[in-house]
């Protein structure tokens, strides 16, 4: 497998989670994603190959041994749990209806941020924080509605706590995103809990311009 990568997606990051918990990660070849900033402050990539791939150039790209391009990271994700033989990420039965509910949640809330940080990118002058405030109203929803499933959060490893796991790492390490943890006390016991994670240490974002 290959896997077109960049320190700071958490997309990538939930994919590079799932791959190690799985015991997979030895198993993939990483293709760091090269960006150029154009017009002053939009970023396109110039990696060889991304685009051949993906023609939607999107991070993270999952190439399977069988040459197929999965240009998305929860396509990524399942078939990182297909493929494994030692554990899965995903339930089975009608358990998994709840924790995709959950999963799409934790998942919205990283479109949102994503979504502030291309926004933050852009000059001032043209930069709408009308939008930035509809994405922090968006984020606030979503942590209060995990805050409120909190207690879905405990038991087996799914694919639901780990994305819900590097959402909040993100809001944290982002210094325009608000502290998560005022009136969520049940939310927040339970990141400081997962953050210890050998494959949540492992995975912590590095700085690159794009995300």
């Amino acid at each position: 497998m290959k896997l077109f990568w960049t320190p700071a997606s958490p997309f990538t990051r939930k994919v590079c989670v799932v791959a190690r918990e799985l015991g997979l990660w030895d198993e993939i070849e990483i293709l760091p994603t090269a960006w150029s900033l154009e017009w002053g402050y939009r970023t396109v990539p110039f990696t060889p190959g991304l685009a051949e791939a993906n023609p939607v150039a999107r991070i993270p790209t999952l190439v399977t041994d069988g040459g197929d391009a999965l240009g998305d990271s929860t396509l990524a994700c399942l078939y990182l749990n297909d493929r494994s033989t030692t554990g899965k990420v995903i339930p089975e039965g009608e358990t998994k209806w709840r924790m995709w509910s959950l999963y799409a949640v934790a998942d919205g809330m990283l479109e949102a941020q994503i979504l502030m940080r291309a926004e933050h990118l852009r000059p001032r002058n043209i930069r709408s924080d009308s939008f930035l405030e509809k994405q922090k109203d968006r984020i606030e929803r979503c942590l209060d509605a995990m805050e409120a499933r909190a207690d879905e959060l405990d038991g087996p490893l799914e694919l639901a706590q780990i994305t819900t796991g590097v959402t909040l790492s993100y809001q944290d390490w982002r210094e325009w995103l608000d502290d998560f943890r005022p009136g969520r006390p049940k939310l927040a016991a339970w990141y400081a809990a997962f953050a210890e994670r050998p494959a949540m240490r492992e995975t912590e974002p590095q700085e690159t311009p794009e995300l």
